[in-house]
């Protein structure tokens, strides 16, 4: 990695997962760590890549999508401080992609290593198991979602999803969504087209429960949402 060893080692320490490895870890960890600068739009891992690797989110948004009946769809947006190729642990998907939505900084870590952290801190090893099962639950929540719910459910589910992980509490009370999100990004996390999502959001803005200011998404009524999101 770049930069001077405390620099590798504070930006390592950002990486949830790593929270619970002791001064002398974080700094063996940062030793075995090769940083990758990537370009917005710039493909970090493609299907058939080798999967021996665990990536760590240093800086910037990347996202990891996969095709469905020849239309991209999104499986999860990762943000600074997260671990990503994680499946590798288990298996990869051979459909998935990761692609940066912003110019970002990747640390590569070998599996190995990231097996011995495992077996050296227990505490390490129960953030593995939790941050592993909540990816799960979140693919399985988001596949129930496309599968069974009619668009604008799809959609305010998909928003308390973006609430949830950078939702900002304005002076109002209301929820800002920092990143800005098209109607064509909107539409591939949750397998429509850009023309359904433009419908479904239009009639979340009649209803009052969201609103677009300055490109960015205010979620107005939290608690009606909700209730959208869980209709069928």
């Amino acid at each position: 990695m770049k930069g001077t060893q405390t620099d590798r080692i504070k930006l390592l320490s950002e990486v949830e997962v790593l929270e619970p490895l002791s001064a002398e870890q974080l700094e063996w960890v940062a030793q075995r760590t090769l940083n990758r600068s990537f370009q917005k739009g710039e493909s970090i891992y493609l299907p058939g890549d080798a999967s021996e690797l665990v990536y760590l989110l240093l800086t910037g948004r990347v996202r990891l999508y996969g095709m469905a009946r020849q239309r991209e769809l999104t499986f999860d947006i990762i943000r600074a401080g997260d671990v990503f190729g994680e499946v590798s642990l288990t298996e990869r998907t051979q459909n998935e992609h990761a692609q940066a939505l912003e110019a970002s900084q990747v640390g590569l870590f070998e599996l190995n290593t990231f097996w011995h952290l495992v077996r050296e801190n227990a505490e390490f090893n129960v953030r593995v198991i939790r941050m592993l099962g909540e990816r799960s639950r979140m693919a399985r929540a988001r596949m129930t979602d496309i599968a069974l719910k009619e668009s604008p459910a799809r959609l305010a589910a998909l928003i308390l999803d973006l609430v949830q992980g950078e939702g900002v509490v304005t002076r109002e009370g209301h929820y800002r969504i920092s990143t800005h999100y098209t109607h064509e990004n909107l539409a591939k996390m949750i397998g429509l087209n850009r023309v359904a999502v433009t419908k479904a959001f239009r009639g979340l803005q009649d209803s009052g429960y969201v609103q677009l200011r300055r490109r960015r998404i205010y979620v107005t009524d939290l608690a009606a949402l909700k209730a959208l999101a869980t209709e069928n």
